[in-house]
Parts: C-alpha cells; structure tokens; sequence
C-alpha cells in the first residue's frame, strides 16, 4: 500500500462505510463537529450511557464532568498504587521456575487489573476474589459481542434474540452488572458512613488518591450522573482500563524478548534513572527521562495498537475531499494501516524501530499520523493513565528479568476481534538479573 485513496468504500452487509487512513482526512473527520456520534455497532456493548460508547447526546456532558478526574495532578497520585502494583507482579512472576515458558499477557492483564480496580473502586483483588470473576465476565462479554459483529445479521437485535448466545450473554451481563451494582452500593454505604468525619478541608486534600468512584459519586451527589451513568462507567473503567493496557503490556514484553539490543538500551536507561538497587522512587520528572523507554511504547503503540479501527456517524452533511458526505453515514478510520503508511512513516514501516519515535523523525510529521489513543474530542480519555502505569511496570520488570524469545516480528499473528489480541502467544523465558529487586 505505497500511497492509498484518500477516502474508498467499504461494506457491512448492506450498510456502506466511507472509510479513510490518510492523516489529513483522519484529522478532518475526527475533529470535525459533525462527527462526534459513535456508529451504530458500538450499541452492540450495550454500554451506552458509559463514556466510549456514549451516544452524543449523553458523551457531551459527560466528558466535560469526568476531565478533571484524568488531570495530570490526580494520575500523579495513583504511582505509589503502581508502584506497588508492579512490584507484586515481579513477585508473582519470580515464583516461575526459571527458563519455564511464561504467558506474560495473562500476568501483565492481572496487573493492570489490579491497578485499575485500586484506582478506581479502592480494592484489592488479592482480598476481593468476586473482582477476578468480574473481570472473567467482562472479558467473555467482549467475546460474545465481536462474535456478533463479524456476522452482519445478528446486529439486528430481533435476529440476534433468536440465538443462543442472546440468551448466554444476558445471564452473563445480568451477573456482571449485579458485582458493579454492589460496588456502586458499597461506595454509597462508604461515603454514608464517612461523611459525618470528613470535613470540607479534607475533601480538598489532594494528598490521598482520589480514586475514579469517588469523583463520579461527587458528581452524582451533585445530580451530574444519574446511577446508571455511575454504574457503566465503573464497568467500562474496569473493562477497558485493564483489558488494553494489559494486551500492550504482553505485546511489549513480546518485543523486548525479539530485540535483545533494543532492551538492552531501556534496561541501561533505567539503570541511569533509577541507580537504587533497593527499589525506584517514582516521580513526574524521573519517570518524563525515560525518554528512550518512551519511544519503545510508542512504536509498539504505532505497530500494534490496541485499538485498530474508530467508527463514527455523520450528525448532519459535511464535505469530504470536495464530495458531500450526507447525515447518518458511517465513517470509519484504519489507525492500524494509518501507523504503517510507508508515505508517512518510511520504506521499513512494516518494522520495528523505536527511533522512529526520536525527535529529529518525528520534526514535521503530521499530528494526525499516530494515533494511539484515537484523537479530536473523543480521544482517549486514560492516555496519561496508561503510560504512565506502563513505565513503572517495564522499571521494575527489567530491573529483574531479561526476556528472551525464539520468535520474530513477522510470527506474530493478530485476530480480528473488539481490541487487537495475538491469535497465537510467542513462547517468553524470563531469565533473572544476577542482582534482582522484588521491592
């Protein structure tokens, strides 16, 4: 694909999509205040009162009221739980025999998972047995719905009740959205029985986390959020925090593992930044030096980006490469082949090469190029979030382990599915440093 049409078409079922992954296009559409409606198959995970797949309408107010909850101030509040996080992964991971395979994903999604659920319902999954099976049905729920979507016909939802899996994945979604009810109950009971001790003072003492459900319950007291409102987006935080942030995770792993000189480069930068071999004190700004480290989860983010496809809706008619696109048409954006455009990013864009990444290739490029976290109005919302968890795991993963793997770049094998997931786990050995540190 040397330099592909600006805009062409493609069709589910019977429905037409404009579809595009040139940078200027991807901008236009993005930022665009007609196409701010998400497309109809976001419905199919029947979250829509929750920020990703809210219809514009409710997605307004919303994104408004929770983008003070994201700020730089309160991630910087939740290292110390990554932190501790990551280095219970590290102590999960040093009870491998040696040398045995692992599958990382599977410990890189508990991680995450665990992080998530400290930072945004103040849980520990290691004391709360009910969030591993919260976690269980949300991840089988996402199965049944990318089962759905691939078959056109069963996004009818009269078609769709006459199967079976209608019928299983109510029962599952009846069980999941009863664990997050008594989340949201318990909280509720929480804040009930605290609010006779905590003095507007404290309330507005940043020194202890603020965790997610605390800020939306203040938004509930204040009749911003309904309960619904509060509930799905509790869920959605869970599901996709860990769930993406995790798989990255596992993809990286996978990465360091395949080039050894490249992990060898962020190992050395973290020995620079953080010389303890008694553990690393975090900060905003030794966590901003590891810039190298950076650039090697941006172009893993640029090859393998969780997220491959955005979709929108048209809200009215707007004009697309001197064609008018009329209101209610659906627009869809590749950011996987976006990120391997050879007119953007080179003859080896189909490569791994974290320099991609260093300023001097990146001057000039377009800012609609890469893509990872979906831009415009409806980004991600979890960006800082995510690299900012990420760092502090790899810190104290290669602080321990060197990973090494047999596989290369093109064994890897990707399924079409809600998020990009690997169809086959690379075979990883997890070899300890001589000097290790499981904090």
């Amino acid at each position: 694909m040397r330099n592909p049409a600006k805009l062409f078409k493609l069709w589910i079922g019977f429905v037409p999509l404009i579809c595009t992954s040139e940078p200027e296009m991807v901008q236009r559409l993005l930022t665009h205040p007609q196409c701010l409606e998400k497309a109809y198959f976001y419905d199919l995970f029947k979250m829509e009162y929750g920020l990703c797949g809210a219809h514009y309408n409710i997605w307004k107010g919303q994104r408004k009221a929770l983008n003070p909850s994201f700020n730089q101030k309160i991630i910087n509040e939740f290292v110390p739980i990554f932190d501790k996080c990551a280095q219970n992964l590290v102590k999960t991971l040093l009870q491998n025999p040696e040398g045995d395979p692992v599958q990382v994903t599977h410990y890189m999604k508990l991680c995450t998972l665990e992080m998530i659920c400290a930072t945004t319902i103040g849980s520990d999954i290691n004391k709360d047995p009910k969030l591993f099976r919260l976690a269980h049905l949300i991840t089988t729920i996402t199965e049944y719905v990318s089962k759905r979507f691939l078959n056109f016909f069963l996004h009818a939802e009269f078609i769709y009740r006459l199967k079976r899996d209608h019928k299983d994945e109510e029962l599952i979604r009846e069980v999941a959205y009863k664990y997050v009810d008594e989340i949201f109950q318990d909280s509720l009971n929480r804040r009930a029985k605290q609010s006779e001790l905590v003095t507007s003072s404290d309330r507005d003492d940043h020194r202890k986390p603020q965790i997610f459900i605390d800020q939306v319950l203040n938004l509930h007291d204040e009749k911003v959020f309904s309960d619904i409102e509060v509930i799905q987006n509790v869920y959605l935080i869970i599901a996709t925090g860990s769930d993406t942030s995790g798989i990255e995770m596992g993809i990286i792993a996978q990465l360091l593992a395949m080039y050894p000189h490249l992990q060898e480069k962020v190992y050395q930068e973290i020995r620079e930044i953080f010389p303890d071999e008694g553990g690393s004190h975090f900060t905003p700004e030794n966590l901003q030096q590891l810039r190298y480290m950076e650039m090697f989860i941006k172009e893993s983010l640029r090859l393998f980006p969780v997220g491959p496809i955005i979709a929108r809706k048209t809200m009215g008619d707007i004009e697309l490469d001197g064609m008018i696109v009329p209101s209610g048409t659906l627009l869809a954006i590749s950011i996987y082949n976006l990120h391997r455009r050879k007119d953007v990013w080179g003859a080896k864009a189909e490569e791994f090469d974290p320099e991609n990444f260093a300023p001097e290739r990146s001057e000039g490029r377009h800012p609609f190029a890469y893509l990872p976290f979906s831009g415009g109005n409806r980004n991600c919302i979890g960006y800082r979030y995510a690299m900012i968890s990420m760092k502090i795991m790899m810190v104290h993963l290669l602080k321990n382990f060197q990973f090494e793997s047999n596989f290369s770049l093109n064994d890897l094998r990707f399924k079409f599915d809600a998020l990009l997931t690997l169809s086959n786990e690379p075979v990883i050995t997890l070899k300890r440093r001589e000097k290790y540190f499981a904090g």
